[in-house]
């Protein structure tokens, strides 16, 4: 029997952002975004989760060393202390970054690439997982 299981790395990073819509008013930008249409950071949290057959030869899904560095090299080196909007362009909302994370990651971990959790504050989270995020690896 094949014996899987999941492994999660977790990364922390600061950032800042901006959410507005630059062919609207700034009211209808605060009216739609609140507080978030000013320039702000955060200080976010990043948990990525592998799912695989575990080796028999090593006991791993995959090494968290390969992971981190993985993960360190490909986004939190081009996220952390940066403008995120630079990144993903004007609505870098959690929704959006986690979807930028998941192209940036899926060429290296394929299917094994299981769960993508952003907490952009500590009460709020973007999660991209399962059959959502598969459904990028078809693309």
């Amino acid at each position: 029997m094949e014996r899987i299981a999941q492994i999660t790395v977790e990364f922390a990073f600061e950032a800042s952002h901006q959410l507005h819509q630059p062919d609207w008013s700034p009211a209808e930008n605060e009216a739609v975004f609140g507080n978030c249409a000013r320039l702000h950071g955060h200080s976010y949290r990043l948990l990525v989760t592998l799912r695989g057959p575990i080796d028999p030869a090593t006991g791993m899904v995959r090494n968290f060393r390969d992971v981190k560095q993985v993960v360190r090299e490909r986004v939190i080196r081009r996220m952390d202390h940066h403008h995120l909007n630079d990144l993903v362009g004007n609505l870098s909302t959690a929704e959006n970054l986690v979807y930028w994370i998941a192209a940036e990651l899926l060429p290296v971990f394929g299917a094994e690439l299981h769960r993508i959790l952003l907490w952009e504050t500590a009460t709020a989270c973007a999660i991209l997982e399962g059959e959502d995020l598969h459904r990028l690896l078809l693309r």
